[in-house]
Protein backbone atom coordinates (compact mmCIF):
# COMPACT_ATOMS: atom_id res chain seq x y z
CA UNK A 1 0.00 0.00 0.00
CA UNK A 2 0.95 3.52 -0.49
CA UNK A 3 0.95 6.71 2.25
CA UNK A 4 -0.76 9.68 0.82
CA UNK A 5 2.32 11.36 0.37
CA UNK A 6 3.80 8.59 -2.12
CA UNK A 7 0.95 8.63 -4.27
CA UNK A 8 1.27 12.49 -4.39
CA UNK A 9 4.52 12.49 -5.23
CA UNK A 10 3.96 10.12 -8.07
CA UNK A 11 2.05 12.86 -9.55
CA UNK A 12 3.66 15.68 -8.61
CA UNK A 13 0.41 16.77 -6.60
CA UNK A 14 0.30 17.93 -2.60
CA UNK A 15 -1.22 15.43 -0.07
CA UNK A 16 -4.00 18.64 0.19
CA UNK A 17 -5.26 17.54 -3.31
CA UNK A 18 -5.51 14.70 -2.79
CA UNK A 19 -7.32 14.67 0.55
CA UNK A 20 -10.02 17.25 -1.34
CA UNK A 21 -10.33 14.49 -4.28
CA UNK A 22 -11.01 12.27 -1.45
CA UNK A 23 -13.68 15.04 0.20
CA UNK A 24 -15.85 15.61 -3.13
CA UNK A 25 -15.53 11.93 -3.57
CA UNK A 26 -13.49 11.79 -6.92
CA UNK A 27 -10.68 9.86 -5.71
CA UNK A 28 -11.18 7.40 -2.26
CA UNK A 29 -7.85 5.74 -0.87
CA UNK A 30 -8.33 2.32 -0.59
CA UNK A 31 -8.16 1.82 3.13
CA UNK A 32 -8.20 4.58 5.97
CA UNK A 33 -6.48 3.54 9.61
CA UNK A 34 -9.02 3.36 11.96
CA UNK A 35 -6.89 4.45 14.62
CA UNK A 36 -4.88 7.20 13.03
CA UNK A 37 -6.78 7.97 9.84
CA UNK A 38 -4.20 7.55 7.64
CA UNK A 39 -4.97 7.17 4.09
CA UNK A 40 -3.60 4.22 2.03
CA UNK A 41 -3.59 3.73 -1.82
CA UNK A 42 -3.26 0.52 -3.53
CA UNK A 43 -0.71 0.39 -6.92
CA UNK A 44 -3.11 0.16 -8.78
CA UNK A 45 -4.73 3.52 -8.21
CA UNK A 46 -1.83 5.20 -9.33
CA UNK A 47 -3.00 4.84 -13.29
CA UNK A 48 -6.13 6.39 -12.38
CA UNK A 49 -4.83 9.25 -10.55
CA UNK A 50 -2.44 9.58 -13.46
CA UNK A 51 -6.24 10.04 -15.83
CA UNK A 52 -7.59 12.44 -13.14
CA UNK A 53 -4.06 14.68 -13.36
CA UNK A 54 -4.09 14.24 -17.23
CA UNK A 55 -8.11 15.46 -17.67
CA UNK A 56 -7.39 18.33 -15.31
CA UNK A 57 -4.54 19.48 -17.42
CA UNK A 58 -7.02 19.17 -20.04
CA UNK A 59 -8.99 21.91 -18.55
CA UNK A 60 -11.84 19.23 -17.77
CA UNK A 61 -13.73 20.51 -14.29
CA UNK A 62 -13.27 18.27 -10.88
CA UNK A 63 -17.50 17.65 -11.44
CA UNK A 64 -17.41 16.84 -14.46
CA UNK A 65 -14.20 14.31 -13.69
CA UNK A 66 -16.14 13.40 -11.51
CA UNK A 67 -19.34 12.47 -13.19
CA UNK A 68 -16.95 10.95 -15.44
CA UNK A 69 -15.84 8.38 -12.70
CA UNK A 70 -19.47 7.76 -11.10
CA UNK A 71 -20.54 6.07 -14.81
CA UNK A 72 -16.92 4.19 -14.80
CA UNK A 73 -15.92 6.31 -17.86
CA UNK A 74 -12.39 6.53 -16.30
CA UNK A 75 -11.64 2.78 -16.85
CA UNK A 76 -13.73 2.97 -20.40
CA UNK A 77 -12.28 3.83 -23.68
CA UNK A 78 -15.44 4.59 -25.24
CA UNK A 79 -16.76 6.82 -22.35
CA UNK A 80 -13.85 8.73 -21.86
CA UNK A 81 -13.87 9.30 -25.99
CA UNK A 82 -17.13 10.61 -25.55
CA UNK A 83 -16.23 13.00 -22.81
CA UNK A 84 -13.79 13.95 -24.19
CA UNK A 85 -15.34 14.66 -27.40
CA UNK A 86 -18.11 16.91 -25.10
CA UNK A 87 -15.25 18.63 -23.68
CA UNK A 88 -13.63 19.60 -26.86
CA UNK A 89 -16.82 20.63 -28.11
CA UNK A 90 -17.44 23.03 -25.19
CA UNK A 91 -13.76 24.49 -25.62
CA UNK A 92 -14.30 25.25 -28.91
CA UNK A 93 -17.42 26.99 -28.12
CA UNK A 94 -15.34 29.01 -25.17
CA UNK A 95 -12.59 29.96 -27.31
CA UNK A 96 -14.84 31.15 -30.43
CA UNK A 97 -16.16 33.45 -27.22
CA UNK A 98 -13.31 34.54 -25.61
CA UNK A 99 -11.92 35.17 -29.55
CA UNK A 100 -15.09 37.31 -30.02
CA UNK A 101 -14.21 39.71 -27.00
CA UNK A 102 -10.86 39.77 -28.33
CA UNK A 103 -11.72 40.98 -31.64
CA UNK A 104 -13.97 43.41 -30.10
CA UNK A 105 -10.85 44.73 -27.58
CA UNK A 106 -8.38 44.78 -30.53
CA UNK A 107 -10.77 47.15 -32.41
CA UNK A 108 -11.34 49.46 -29.47
CA UNK A 109 -7.50 49.45 -28.66
CA UNK A 110 -6.94 50.55 -32.76
CA UNK A 111 -9.27 53.24 -32.43
CA UNK A 112 -7.64 56.67 -32.41
CA UNK A 113 -8.80 57.94 -28.66
CA UNK A 114 -11.83 59.89 -28.74
CA UNK A 115 -12.24 63.40 -27.15
CA UNK A 116 -15.20 63.88 -24.65
CA UNK A 117 -17.95 66.09 -26.56
CA UNK A 118 -17.43 69.87 -25.35
CA UNK A 119 -19.86 71.22 -22.90
CA UNK A 120 -22.82 72.62 -25.00
CA UNK A 121 -26.08 74.55 -23.50
CA UNK A 122 -28.96 72.79 -24.48
CA UNK A 123 -31.67 74.87 -26.76
CA UNK A 124 -35.82 74.36 -25.75
CA UNK A 125 -37.50 74.65 -28.81
CA UNK A 126 -40.96 73.92 -29.47
CA UNK A 127 -41.56 71.87 -32.75
CA UNK A 128 -44.92 71.56 -34.88
CA UNK A 129 -46.17 67.42 -35.64
CA UNK A 130 -44.14 66.00 -38.43
CA UNK A 131 -45.17 63.32 -40.74
CA UNK A 132 -42.40 60.87 -41.80
CA UNK A 133 -41.97 57.66 -44.21
CA UNK A 134 -39.17 55.65 -44.16
CA UNK A 135 -37.28 52.00 -43.58
CA UNK A 136 -37.81 50.70 -40.02
CA UNK A 137 -35.07 48.62 -37.99
CA UNK A 138 -35.91 46.88 -34.74
CA UNK A 139 -33.85 45.17 -32.18
CA UNK A 140 -33.98 41.86 -32.82
CA UNK A 141 -33.44 42.30 -36.67
CA UNK A 142 -30.62 41.41 -38.54
CA UNK A 143 -28.32 43.66 -39.77
CA UNK A 144 -27.69 47.33 -38.10
CA UNK A 145 -28.73 50.31 -38.03
CA UNK A 146 -26.01 51.16 -40.55
CA UNK A 147 -27.26 48.66 -42.66
CA UNK A 148 -30.83 50.33 -42.66
CA UNK A 149 -29.67 53.68 -43.92
CA UNK A 150 -27.40 51.81 -46.57
CA UNK A 151 -30.69 49.82 -47.99
CA UNK A 152 -32.87 53.41 -47.33
CA UNK A 153 -30.46 55.97 -49.18
CA UNK A 154 -31.33 54.13 -52.94
CA UNK A 155 -35.15 54.54 -52.56
CA UNK A 156 -35.25 57.96 -51.31
CA UNK A 157 -36.50 59.24 -54.45
CA UNK A 158 -39.63 56.89 -53.96
CA UNK A 159 -41.00 59.37 -51.09
CA UNK A 160 -42.54 62.59 -52.16
CA UNK A 161 -40.90 64.65 -49.45
CA UNK A 162 -41.25 67.88 -48.28
CA UNK A 163 -38.94 70.71 -50.11
CA UNK A 164 -38.15 71.70 -46.36
CA UNK A 165 -36.46 70.82 -43.93
CA UNK A 166 -33.78 69.58 -46.84
CA UNK A 167 -32.37 66.81 -44.78
CA UNK A 168 -33.06 63.24 -43.17
CA UNK A 169 -34.57 61.95 -40.02
CA UNK A 170 -33.03 59.11 -38.00
CA UNK A 171 -35.76 58.38 -35.20
CA UNK A 172 -35.71 56.12 -32.28
CA UNK A 173 -39.51 54.83 -31.15
CA UNK A 174 -40.31 53.34 -28.21
CA UNK A 175 -42.10 50.53 -27.95
CA UNK A 176 -44.63 48.81 -26.07
CA UNK A 177 -42.71 46.15 -24.85
CA UNK A 178 -39.72 48.00 -23.69
CA UNK A 179 -37.77 47.65 -26.68
CA UNK A 180 -37.62 50.23 -29.58
CA UNK A 181 -37.50 50.57 -33.20
CA UNK A 182 -35.31 53.14 -35.34
CA UNK A 183 -36.72 54.86 -38.60
CA UNK A 184 -34.90 56.18 -41.46
CA UNK A 185 -37.00 58.93 -42.96
CA UNK A 186 -38.01 61.60 -44.53
CA UNK A 187 -40.54 64.71 -43.86
CA UNK A 188 -43.89 64.23 -45.91
CA UNK A 189 -47.15 66.08 -46.55
CA UNK A 190 -50.33 64.54 -44.58
CA UNK A 191 -51.70 63.59 -48.30
CA UNK A 192 -48.25 61.71 -49.26
CA UNK A 193 -48.29 57.86 -50.24
CA UNK A 194 -47.04 55.70 -48.28
CA UNK A 195 -44.28 53.53 -50.40
CA UNK A 196 -44.67 50.06 -50.20
CA UNK A 197 -42.06 48.44 -47.82
CA UNK A 198 -41.71 51.29 -45.75
CA UNK A 199 -43.36 52.78 -42.58
CA UNK A 200 -44.73 55.96 -41.31
CA UNK A 201 -45.34 57.45 -38.03
CA UNK A 202 -45.00 61.30 -37.03
CA UNK A 203 -43.06 63.01 -34.71
CA UNK A 204 -45.23 64.80 -32.00
CA UNK A 205 -45.76 68.63 -31.73
CA UNK A 206 -44.10 69.16 -28.26
CA UNK A 207 -40.82 70.94 -26.20
CA UNK A 208 -37.51 69.37 -27.01
CA UNK A 209 -33.86 69.78 -25.75
CA UNK A 210 -31.53 70.77 -29.05
CA UNK A 211 -28.25 69.48 -28.88
CA UNK A 212 -25.62 69.42 -31.86
CA UNK A 213 -23.43 66.16 -32.35
CA UNK A 214 -20.07 67.47 -33.98
CA UNK A 215 -17.88 64.03 -35.68
CA UNK A 216 -18.80 60.97 -37.27
CA UNK A 217 -21.81 58.68 -36.02
CA UNK A 218 -19.49 56.37 -34.71
CA UNK A 219 -19.15 58.81 -31.49
CA UNK A 220 -23.36 59.70 -31.62
CA UNK A 221 -23.78 57.93 -27.82
CA UNK A 222 -21.19 59.91 -26.56
CA UNK A 223 -23.06 62.67 -27.26
CA UNK A 224 -26.62 61.50 -26.21
CA UNK A 225 -24.51 60.45 -22.91
CA UNK A 226 -22.80 63.91 -22.21
CA UNK A 227 -27.03 65.20 -22.91
CA UNK A 228 -28.87 62.99 -20.40
CA UNK A 229 -26.34 62.99 -17.73
CA UNK A 230 -24.68 66.44 -17.69
CA UNK A 231 -26.39 69.44 -20.52
CA UNK A 232 -29.87 68.73 -19.70
CA UNK A 233 -29.79 68.73 -15.88
CA UNK A 234 -27.47 72.14 -15.85
CA UNK A 235 -29.94 73.48 -17.49
CA UNK A 236 -32.96 72.70 -15.54
CA UNK A 237 -34.05 70.77 -17.92
CA UNK A 238 -36.03 67.19 -17.72
CA UNK A 239 -36.50 64.42 -20.54
CA UNK A 240 -38.94 61.98 -20.72
CA UNK A 241 -39.65 58.32 -21.96
CA UNK A 242 -40.53 58.95 -25.64
CA UNK A 243 -39.45 59.86 -29.41
CA UNK A 244 -36.22 61.08 -30.20
CA UNK A 245 -34.52 61.88 -33.38
CA UNK A 246 -31.73 62.78 -34.95
CA UNK A 247 -31.86 65.58 -37.88
CA UNK A 248 -28.68 65.95 -40.49
CA UNK A 249 -29.50 68.70 -42.71
CA UNK A 250 -26.91 70.61 -44.86
CA UNK A 251 -24.32 70.33 -42.31
CA UNK A 252 -24.14 66.95 -42.35
CA UNK A 253 -21.27 66.26 -44.37
CA UNK A 254 -21.41 61.75 -44.01
CA UNK A 255 -21.50 59.47 -41.38
CA UNK A 256 -17.72 59.09 -41.25
CA UNK A 257 -16.81 63.06 -41.58
CA UNK A 258 -15.29 64.09 -38.60
CA UNK A 259 -16.66 67.84 -39.38
CA UNK A 260 -20.35 66.16 -39.70
CA UNK A 261 -22.88 67.92 -37.75
CA UNK A 262 -26.00 66.43 -36.52
CA UNK A 263 -28.65 67.85 -34.18
CA UNK A 264 -30.59 65.81 -31.98
CA UNK A 265 -33.49 66.60 -30.39
CA UNK A 266 -34.69 65.15 -26.85
CA UNK A 267 -38.09 64.78 -25.73
CA UNK A 268 -38.74 67.25 -22.31
CA UNK A 269 -41.74 67.14 -20.34
CA UNK A 270 -44.33 69.53 -20.62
Amino acid sequence: MLTIGQMARCHSLTTKTLRHYDSIGLFTPALTGRDNGYRYYSPEQIVTLGRIVWLRQLGMSLEDIRTLADQGGLDSVLHMQQSLQDHARQLESEIARSQKVLDHLQRYLAQPQRQIPAPQTPEKVLLAPLRIIGMAWQQGDPGSIAELWQRFEPREQEIQRLADPVGTYGICQPLDDGHWRYIAGLPVAADAPLVPGMVELEIPGRHYARVEHHGTVHTLPETFRAAYSEWLPAAGLLPIEALEFEYSGERFLGPLNPHSVVELYIPLSA
